[in-house]
């Protein structure tokens, strides 16, 4: 809770209500997610963590099934930094992406069925007032992440740390 209080200068959060324009409940669920991971983007979970009193969100986090990942090797993007979470962990100016193995089955939109070897946790930073831009999202997602984990069932597998470590590359 630290890092979202010192990234949103806030001790009280609060999350959206009642159901967005594709008809998700608004209130966020770990076990949702994990229910919609193979969903249309726009049909999946998302945490919206927004202040109290604030008229925007300070970031949404959402997880998707994923066939593939980035791979670690070589620069990362600019302005980007790297950490050794999961299988591919990154926090630039806009936001975090972290990778991680955890298997899952799902039906697509067009009703095929597909198998999928990892999960996406990506957050989208909408605006910070503080707190250690590099570290505190992914400490944030790390965290949300874990908790994907274990309701999915993966959370041996996912690499996923108690303790983010400290960066593993980047020029941010």
């Amino acid at each position: 809770m630290a890092a979202l209080e010192r990234l949103g200068g806030a001790k009280r959060f609060e999350e959206l209500t009642g159901t967005t324009a594709s008809g998700v409940p608004g209130e966020f669920s770990v076990r949702r997610s994990v229910e919609h991971l193979h969903d249309a983007y726009a049909k999946q979970d998302e945490c919206w963590i927004i202040p109290i009193g604030a008229d925007h969100p300070l970031l949404t986090i959402r997880f998707e099934a994923r066939d593939s990942y980035p791979s670690r090797q070589g620069e990362p993007s600019h302005m980007a930094v790297q950490y050794p979470v999961g299988l591919f962990a990154q926090v630039s100016r806009k936001g975090a992406d972290l990778f991680f193995r955890c298997p899952s089955r799902g039906a697509t939109e067009d009703g095929n069925v597909e198998d999928t070897p990892y999960v996406k946790g990506e957050m989208f930073i909408h605006h910070t007032v503080g707190g250690d831009a590099a570290r505190d999202p992914m400490v944030i997602l790390n965290s949300v992440s874990r908790a994907v984990a274990e309701a999915a069932g993966c959370a041996s597998q996912a690499g996923l740390p108690a303790q983010v470590p400290d960066i593993s590359s980047g020029d941010g």
